[in-house]
């Protein structure tokens, strides 16, 4: 969250750190892709800061149409 800064943070829906792996939940698409630039500069940081740290994604959270058509 620090690496996204407080107004991409407030656009993040969930994060998981499973086996090295960091993946960001965003709010929408185009959150998602701002959140992706600014953890790739981000990237050494958090190498720094997560031990273990082998790879991030960032999603989309899927819209409530989605979610109900299941």
């Amino acid at each position: 969250m620090k690496a996204l800064g407080p107004d991409l943070a407030n656009k993040v829906n969930g994060c998981t750190h499973d086996s090295g792996r960091i993946t960001v939940i965003a709010e929408s698409a185009a959150w998602a892709a701002r959140m992706r630039f600014a953890l790739a500069d981000a990237e050494v940081e958090i190498r720094k800061q997560v031990p273990g740290f082998r790879e991030l994604a960032v999603r989309v959270r899927p819209s409530r149409a989605s979610r109900t058509r299941r």
